[in-house]
């Protein structure tokens, strides 16, 4: 039965709290219940709380000035990556790395109907020590001048965590050459780990070379299982020069990493 004051009703049926502006008092055993949500973060609920079964993209809905929430999330052990709208503003401008805790408490309160202000707190520590690196990249002139003979350019990523950039000439074995870490900090399993290549661009030689090695489609991930390389060459007497960008992924299940590995190279045997 619903409770009124005064014929106004301040506990309805439910006993949800109704009409009340204001309130003061004790109280010893009253607490907001915890929710389960999907993917929404919902601001009429004090506290909600997911366990991620797959990477969560979140929205917000009946946000007001004032509102709170605390969001209680465990992203599996698998870490999963929750993702907030840009409506969400971190703590330092600083988006928390979410594989380094499973376990997170997140306060979140709105300071408009459309902005929230959050904080967010990790709990058992999973991070990796990992991290995602780009290399040096820039241009690599493997032959002062024009090649009077044939003429192979390549890029490959390698299972231990290296990049190296080669050349060979008149049919001479590859000569690599040492061009970074894809990847730093500790023990890892690079079949873990994806490659692609984007952006391909022939500056010269375009029509009178070709691709000796491509492992997989433009835009493609294939994983890090074994090396990758990218093999490009020309017949006698032509310059080749050709651009592209490279990306590491870690795949699912792998141990989080921070960073990110994005690399440009242009190789070139142009004066």
């Amino acid at each position: 039965m619903a409770i009124k004051i005064s014929s106004t009703e301040v506990i309805d049926n439910s006993r949800v709290l109704q009409n009340i502006a204001g309130a003061n008092g004790v109280y010893n055993n009253f607490h907001a219940a915890s929710v389960a949500i999907t993917t929404v973060l919902n601001f009429a609920l004090p506290v909600m709380s997911l366990t991620m079964s797959g990477p969560v993209t979140f929205t917000e809905s009946n946000k007001l000035l004032g509102r709170s929430a605390l969001l209680l999330l465990d992203t599996s052990a698998t870490a999963y990556t929750p993702t907030f709208s840009a409506n969400i503003k971190w703590q330092n401008a600083t988006t928390p790395t979410w594989g380094d805790y499973r376990y997170w408490q997140i306060a979140l309160q709105c300071i408009d109907g459309t902005n929230v202000r959050g904080i967010a707190l990790g709990y058992e520590f999973t991070g990796s020590g990992l991290t995602l690196d780009g290399g040096d990249g820039g241009s690599h002139t493997v032959i002062d001048g024009l090649a009077p003979y044939d003429t192979g350019l390549a890029i490959r990523f390698k299972t231990d965590g290296t990049v190296e950039k080669g050349k060979y000439t008149n049919g001479d074995p590859m000569a690599w050459v040492a061009a970074g870490n894809w990847i730093t900090g500790g023990a890892f399993t690079a079949s873990e780990y994806d490659v692609r290549f984007t952006n391909w661009a022939a500056v010269t030689g375009g029509g009178l070379a070709n691709w000796v090695t491509k492992p997989v489609a433009d835009d493609s991930w294939i994983s890090l299982s074994s090396e990758r390389s990218w093999v490009r060459a020309a017949s006698t007497g032509i310059e080749l020069e050709w651009t592209g960008d490279y990306e590491v992924r870690k795949s699912a299940g792998a141990p989080p990493a921070t960073g990110s590995s994005s690399w440009t190279f242009t190789l070139d045997n142009v004066v």
